[in-house]
């Protein structure tokens, strides 16, 4: 072979590897069809894809029922698209094969370190979530008295379900909180439910009657769990303000902790004196903490010149202050919050105890308490009911703002 041969093969390998790596870097924009590979089998997501600020990002978002959402840009890393989750500590890595579909992992990490993946692989064009489906049989709409068990140890929930044709949205009730924004369809007498946000996997395949299900729910990278319910309008939920208490002799929080940047911040200082305080115990990492942060950052701006106080106490993976601060931060800012967030250390129960030994029993995240302006306790609620629950979050909002504004006239 001449030079001039080798010259000229260089070159056209050169034009090729340029074009390979121009197309891409050149994602279809608008609906896609994702799946992670789970233990459960194929776990459908659904993603929109717009250009972002910058050349060679886009904005993606997840879409899951009524909610769409992103948590950053995503970017190229060498050839590989990356889609960042950064409050949760994971992002998914794909190879973009031409503009309309990649294939790649979602990576789970903490504290920066490799936890665990799922095959992840997308394709352009399709807003279905599951496919090859049969005509429905079965309608789940209602209100569900479900059990959720795993190795014998059972969880009593509550299922809400809305069916249209053969696609279905709800969520399930806890006291810890709910599964949020699901979404799925009905194939045949089967109820096919998935949901992804970068944190939280899930994925169940039951079979319905007309007022039961039964089935196997399958979640995070090894959990399977049995699904039984029975249609019942009237199931519900322990009053989620009578599960924690505060132990005999004790009638107000007392803590001191810092900030990330350097605060120390108490319920004793001057700004929280005659206040009606919201407390919330949290972790950035925590999905429904996030939904909760989403409505007392707004509802604390509106409400904050009338005497209401919030403080975050966020409970994060890492004690060090220099891993978990920036972690702390980066969800304020994320979620536009105005009001001091301060670091608890890590989410464990003997933690919780060391920074609230007045509790009783602590049951998850996020666990709200509601302060007078006496600096007494007058509510504490267990968990949190999002958007996703639909009437139960409003019902939880009407009564939580006619709370605060009670206790706001009271001198």
């Amino acid at each position: 072979m001449t030079k001039r041969h080798l010259f000229l093969g260089f070159i056209a390998f050169f034009l090729t590897a340029n074009v390979i790596a121009q197309t891409s870097k050149n994602l279809q924009l608008g609906p896609w069809r994702a799946e992670l590979r789970s233990q459960g089998g194929g776990l459908p997501v659904n993603l929109s894809v717009a250009p972002g600020k910058k050349k060679d990002t886009y904005l993606i978002k997840v879409i899951n029922g009524s909610e769409s959402f992103h948590l950053g840009e995503s970017y190229f890393r060498g050839d590989s698209l990356v889609i960042p989750f950064d409050l949760y500590d994971s992002e998914i890595v794909a190879h973009v094969d031409g503009s309309k579909k990649m294939s790649g992992y979602w990576i789970k990490k903490r504290n920066g370190k490799f936890v665990n993946q799922l095959p992840f692989s997308a394709q352009y064009g399709s807003k279905e979530r599951f496919t090859a489906l049969k005509p429905p049989t079965v309608n789940v709409s209602g209100t569900w008295d479900v059990d959720i068990s795993v190795n014998d140890k059972h969880t009593p929930s509550v299922g809400i379900f809305k069916q249209v044709g053969n696609k279905v949205t709800g969520s399930i009730l806890q006291t810890s909180g709910d599964y949020r924004f699901l979404q799925g369809n009905v194939s045949g007498d089967s109820l096919l439910v998935s949901y992804f946000d970068g944190s939280f996997v899930l994925l169940f395949k039951t079979k319905v009657t007309a007022k039961e299900i039964q089935g196997t729910l399958f979640s995070g990278f090894a959990t399977k769990k049995e699904f039984k319910g029975r249609l019942d309008p009237k199931a519900s939920l322990p009053d989620l303000k009578k599960l924690t208490f505060l132990k005999p002799g004790y009638d107000r929080l007392n803590f001191s902790l810092p900030t990330p940047k350097g605060e120390t911040i108490s319920l004793q200082d001057e700004r929280f004196k005659d206040k009606v305080v919201i407390v919330e115990i949290m972790g950035s990492w925590c999905p429904n903490c996030i939904d909760e942060a989403r409505f007392l950052a707004p509802f604390y701006a509106k409400n904050k010149a009338k005497g209401v106080e919030v403080i975050g106490v966020s409970f994060e993976y890492s004690p060090d202050m220099a891993v978990s601060g920036p972690k702390i931060e980066n969800f304020k800012k994320k979620i536009g919050i105005e009001y001091p967030l301060v670091f608890g250390g890590v989410p464990n129960d003997d933690t919780i105890a060391q920074v609230f030994p007045m509790l009783n029993k602590f049951y998850g995240y996020p666990t709200t308490f509601v302060i007078d302006k006496k600096g007494k306790v007058r509510e504490i609620h267990t968990g949190f009911s999002g958007p996703g629950t639909g009437l139960y979050y409003t019902d939880w909002v009407q009564e939580f703002e006619k709370t605060i504004q009670n206790l706001l006239k009271e001198k």
